[in-house]
């Protein structure tokens, strides 16, 4: 389940794709600007703990 969900971050949230022309499906600004892509992996966990954290009571 776990290496289902990360492909699936990884297709639709930082893999390019030519159809797009090399666009990624759902673009998030605070990518957009990082240099590689372990720095986007690095920002996008910590954008969805933050999002976790603000959805706690």
């Amino acid at each position: 389940v776990s290496f289902v969900t990360l492909f699936c971050v990884y297709f639709n949230f930082l893999r390019p794709h030519a159809a797009l022309e090399k666009k990624v499906p759902v673009l998030i600004p605070a990518l957009d600007k990082l240099p590689n892509m372990p720095a986007k992996w690095t920002k996008l966990i910590s954008l969805s703990q933050d999002w976790l954290m603000d959805q706690t009571p």
